[in-house]
């Protein structure tokens, strides 16, 4: 039976009915064969609210602008299927270049302290969105986002299926190459000190 290896829960802020999950190497042409991130994003639809690809995933919400929760999950193969108690899911394939991997905002949010680390580069992943009505609007204030209206959960396992080699395996630390650009990043845009270490923190895991 599956694990789950890490669980992270966040707030994204739904912008023009979507929201994106995104590698931190962003646009590559490498491995060949995947669409791009226009191209995915032009399929979306009512039938097709959830497409993704090389180092991206885009997901249409039901309402155009939200605070919505979103639960990111990590697990060492597939995970249960409990998809009846959700209003929508679907189950697509990924490709994170560098294992670092966030939400985002449509218009390009900067990266949390702590992302979800995939813990390895170069890897295709299964990936199950689901989505369904929140605990109800709730809008106390007009100058920001509402929120209440809906709720998510990204689940990411081995397209390859289980793999033992996961289960336990440890968020990586600076000397992995990735982690070291996350946190050069942060330190770039968020003015945290270079050598902090936010991006290999456990923080949220579960």
């Amino acid at each position: 039976m599956a694990q789950l290896v890490e669980r992270l829960h966040e707030v994204i802020t739904v912008e023009r009915s979507g929201f994106l999950l995104r590698d931190q190497d962003g646009t590559l042409d490498e491995p060949a064969g995947w669409p791009g991130l226009a191209e995915i994003s032009a399929r979306l639809s009512d039938e097709s609210w959830f497409e993704a690809t090389l180092n991206w995933a885009v997901f249409l919400s039901t309402a155009p602008w939200h605070d919505s929760e979103v639960t990111l999950e990590l697990w060492d193969g597939p995970p249960p299927d409990d998809t009846a108690t959700w209003e929508r899911s679907r189950v697509q394939s990924f490709y994170s270049s560098s294992g670092m991997v966030y939400l985002s905002e449509m218009s390009g949010s900067g990266p949390p302290s702590v992302p979800m680390d995939l813990r390895r580069d170069a890897g295709e992943w299964a990936i199950r969105a689901s989505s369904r009505p929140g605990s109800g609007w709730n809008w106390p204030d007009e100058e920001a986002a509402p929120s209440g209206a809906e709720e998510w959960r990204i689940q990411l396992w081995p397209s390859t299926g289980i793999d033992s080699g996961l289960t336990h395996a440890p968020r990586r630390t600076s000397t992995s190459p990735s982690v070291r650009k996350y946190v050069q990043t942060l330190s770039r845009l968020c003015g945290l000190p270079a050598a902090s270490g936010a991006a290999d923190r456990s923080g949220r895991s579960a």
